[in-house]
């Protein structure tokens, strides 16, 4: 059975939660906003959205840039990193968007 958008927000949650830890230490900035995904995405778990269709793909998308940002942080990959955690702000930035939390914006 394919995941729900539901099931694939809490794993880009626990993903980005994994990249969170300890990058502090690499880049502060990096760090904020990795968290800043982790809160938002918390904020619009269990909406309604995320038991609909039109939310697995936005949502598939974010998991996706999320577990390639992990990747590269597991290589210590961090001139790819950047560029990586800029597309991961934009598919999550897109989820949110689509969950009904229209003028949130990331950093």
């Amino acid at each position: 059975m394919p995941q729900s958008g539901q099931e694939m927000l809490d794993q880009s949650i626990s993903t980005c939660e994994r990249i969170a830890d300890g990058l502090g230490s690499q880049d502060a900035a990096w760090e904020t906003s990795v968290v800043e995904i982790v809160e938002k995405f918390d904020e619009i778990s269990g909406t309604f959205f995320f038991k609909t269709m039109p939310s697995i793909p936005p949502t598939r998308t974010a998991m996706r840039d999320a577990d390639a940002l992990l990747g590269l942080k597991e290589q210590g990959n961090w001139d790819d990193f950047g560029p990586q955690l800029t597309k991961l702000i934009a598919s999550a930035q897109d989820v949110i968007e689509k969950a009904g939390m229209k003028g949130t914006t990331l950093t």
